[in-house]
């Protein structure tokens, strides 16, 4: 139940629909309970009359305009109830959708190298949606349901105490069921909410390689693997559903005993005189009313495990501690000279070493080409500036002063990157330019892009800057996605730059464009450059050569050109 509580607590701009919603509920309680005294009023009004040979027509005409007005306010109140049940239900789904999405952003690219992105889809998107049923329908039902068993139940002792005694005795019955319930069907719609997890996060996988699919001819293997998945979240699905009915049924029955003994006890006592008909008719009527929440309960407890499940999946992520965040205290910088220092950076990845006490300085506006094999530590240099990882010893000092005291937006507002593998998100062209400076003119925007030689391509496009470019947009080569990032780095204005393999793959025409669009970024920047071709880094002032995550040679361009090949490795 700690889980509702959070949930409830990330929900609270919107618990005012929530207490309108547990207010016209409880009107529906009690206009539930008033319905059955009426007609047990009216029936001893006729029986009484019959008795006596009198006429009671103004009685009986009171009591059903009464019944009447009841019946309406208690449909009114319903529709009150659903209505603002559902503007609380899905407002809190909005809530828990946006504290995920909020968390997430807070988590280091290590949390996503060990994460599919389609487990996170699932608890953002389809988890969540379970939170609706629960905070529209299970939490202020229950409540209303208990308060009318409370109710009816203080009523059948009020009006016969044994008959009372008969009627209840299938509710330890219901209860055990209950206990069992909660204890065999609830894990299986726990698993079945991981099921279908798992099948999120490889349709996300297939669906984002499927070009590699079928250029492998491996649609037949990836169909039997997402088969796999569908049919285990199918069966599970289906397992915990059965198993569920069967419960019902169970519960049913007991509760169909407690109308059983109105009829046996209650008519053996009318057959005594012990009992009028209209207390019958009210025991009935009331009994009816006491296993219809009780049963209400048992459909609620499923729901109410359904989204336990999920909220035990969502708040399993939402726990999950970032491994990279702001120290306490930590300050703000400004805009940064570009004064880089490595003091004994050593790092790994799962233990397995990747730099080594490595020690580096990287004067302002210097330019210094990170070189060597796959694998030795180029990129997780460039990395460890913005604080997509910490060192596992050692630190980084940004003019002098230790990354990890100061806050991680802050530092990150002063290191522009460039990467090989460029992201456009789903928008107009000039949406995607500025994504790092939203409150960027048009004209700014222009102006990187000319700076970057992507304006002649741009207004080539069907609308220019308005052009929808991304995975359902118009579609671009890599070297016009590159263009975009380098406008997109200009527009940015870091004074730290970072360069990952930004000329790799593209054609000579279009590696020009992008080197001249680079020595317009690059000018009066700290730049760091990682690449594997020559020409890439031909404009270092310093080169660092890498091997076995330790750096074995540092040189000018001109002395590294004059190496030979096995020392240039």
């Amino acid at each position: 139940m700690r889980h509702i509580t959070r949930l409830l607590l990330i929900s609270r701009e919107y618990w005012r629909w929530m207490v309108i919603a547990l207010t016209a509920m409880l009107g529906v309680a009690a206009a539930n309970l008033a319905g059955p005294w009426l007609i047990k009023s009216l029936v001893g009004t006729v029986e009484q009359s019959f008795a006596h040979g009198t006429a009671a027509t103004g009685q009986v005409v009171s009591i059903s305009a009464v019944l009447l007005l009841v019946y309406a306010l208690k449909h009114a109140l319903r529709a009150l109830q659903v209505s603002a049940g559902h503007v609380a239900g899905w407002g809190a789904v909005a809530s828990a959708r946006k504290s995920i999405y909020e968390h997430v952003l807070e988590l280091s690219p290590k949390y996503y190298s060990h994460t599919r992105t389609g487990s996170i889809l699932s608890w953002t998107v389809n988890i969540t949606s379970n939170f609706e049923s629960l905070i529209a329908h299970v939490i202020p039902e229950s409540i209303v349901s208990l308060l009318t068993v409370a109710g009816v139940v203080v009523v059948l002792f009020s009006t016969n105490p044994r008959l009372a005694l008969y009627t209840l005795a299938p509710i330890p019955l219901i209860m055990l069921g209950f206990i069992a319930y909660n204890r065999y069907v609830r894990p299986l719609f726990f698993y079945a909410q991981a099921r279908l997890g798992d099948l999120s996060a490889i349709l996300q996988d297939n669906l984002g390689g499927m070009r590699e699919i079928q250029a492998f001819a491996q649609e037949e293997r990836s169909m039997e693997s997402v088969g796999k998945r569908i049919m285990a979240h199918s069966s599970s699905t289906a397992k915990a559903l059965s198993t569920s009915a069967w419960f019902h049924g169970g519960l049913d029955f007991f509760a169909s005993l407690g109308t059983v003994s109105v009829l046996l006890f209650g008519g053996l006592m009318a057959l005594r005189e012990q009992m009028s008909i209209a207390h019958i008719t009210g025991f009935l009527l009331y009994v009816s009313l006491l296993y219809e929440p009780i049963m209400e309960l048992n459909g609620l407890n499923e729901s109410l495990h359904q989204a336990l499940a999920a909220s035990d999946c969502y708040f399993a992520a939402l726990d999950t501690e970032p491994d990279i965040d702001d120290a306490p205290g930590a300050t703000e910088f400004g805009k940064v000279e570009g004064f880089v220092t490595y003091e004994n950076v050593s790092f790994s990845y799962d233990e397995t070493p990747v730099l080594k006490k490595t020690n580096l300085e990287i004067k302002p506006g210097e330019m210094v080409a990170l070189v060597g094999p796959t694998g030795v530590g180029k990129t997780t240099m460039a990395n460890l500036i913005p604080r997509f990882y910490d060192p596992t010893e050692g630190r980084i000092l940004v003019d002098g002063v230790d990354i990890r005291t100061v806050s991680i937006s802050s530092l990150r507002r002063n290191v522009g990157m460039v990467l090989q593998d460029v992201f456009l998100f789903n928008g107009t062209v000039a949406e995607n330019i500025a994504f790092g400076s939203p409150g960027a003119t048009l004209e700014a925007i222009i102006k990187a892009a000319v700076a970057a030689e992507a304006d002649e391509f741009i207004r080539e496009m069907p609308n220019g800057y308005d052009t929808h470019i991304g995975e359902r947009g118009v579609k671009l080569s890599g070297g016009q996605r590159q263009r975009l990032a380098i406008a997109r780095a200009i527009l940015y204005n870091a004074p730290i730059l970072i360069l990952d393999e930004a000329t790799s793959s593209v054609d000579a025409e279009t590696e020009e464009k992008i080197a001249a669009a680079l020595e317009r970024l690059i000018g009066g920047r700290t730049t760091i450059v990682i690449a594997h071709r020559l020409s890439t880094i031909r404009r270092a002032d310093r080169i660092i050569v890498l091997g076995d995550g330790e750096i074995v040679k540092e040189a000018t361009h001109e002395e590294f050109m004059g190496l030979d090949g096995a020392n240039r490795r």
